[in-house]
């Protein structure tokens, strides 16, 4: 009964990715992740510390927004959700090794989901850029703890959050060399200025080299030495 509830939640969550996200998953392969979901469930109520992770993995007296390491592009995510609405606002921006910006892109999708299911979803998007974008050193970097412990980890679950995290580290396994971290809030001005803009954009946009307007004074904070 347990595969069959797990089996039946990824079908109509992989209706979902196919409707709002253009992501599908063929059948055997949804067969195989339902079983996964399955054996990661069992052992997390067998070993339940299994997987746990300390604080001290994360920077959290950082005060300033970091450039990726030399010869790496960084990628910042974050969301927007917007319940008067109904829609919730996914920004990404991809800067270089020297923090100069090599693309933003802002995406609206209809729902309102919870906080880190959202923030999954602008983690996936933000992966899909770095691929169609060519570089082969990531760096994957967002405000949300859980989805950046769960990607550090590769650990995903049968949640909605999880299967999207599951989706991240499939692409960023493409990668030659990838890493990820986590950001507070307020250092990750950037990526919000653009899923902010969602709230009044008629559709997606996509932007090349140069920034637009309403993200410049961010992308120039974060340069300012601290």
């Amino acid at each position: 009964m347990e595969l069959v509830a797990i089996i039946l939640w990824n079908l109509w969550n992989n209706r979902n990715g196919a409707t709002f996200a253009g992501s599908y998953r063929d059948p055997l392969s949804l067969a195989s992740l339902s079983m996964n979901f399955l054996h990661q469930y069992r052992d997390a109520i067998s070993n339940p510390t299994h997987g746990s992770i300390t604080s001290t993995h994360y920077q959290a007296t950082r005060t300033h927004w970091t450039k990726p390491r030399m010869g790496f592009v960084k990628a910042n995510f974050d969301g927007a959700i917007f319940p008067s609405e109904g829609f919730f606002g996914i920004g990404v921006v991809v800067r270089d090794d020297a923090g100069n910006f090599i693309a933003g892109l802002t995406k609206k999708i209809p729902g309102v989901l919870a906080p880190d299911v959202i923030e999954a979803y602008a983690a996936k998007f933000g992966t899909k850029l770095l691929v169609e974008l060519g570089y082969s050193h990531v760096a994957l970097e967002g405000d949300n703890l859980k989805v950046i412990k769960m990607l550090q980890l590769c650990d995903s679950d049968d949640s909605a959050c999880g299967v999207l995290v599951e989706d991240v580290l499939q692409l960023l396994r493409s990668f030659a060399k990838w890493e990820t971290t986590w950001i507070p809030r307020s250092l990750n001005s950037a990526a919000h200025s653009f899923a902010r803009n969602t709230c009044t954009a008629l559709d997606d946009y996509l932007w090349n080299l140069s920034p637009p307007s309403f993200v410049l004074s961010a992308l120039q904070a974060d340069l300012i030495p601290s």
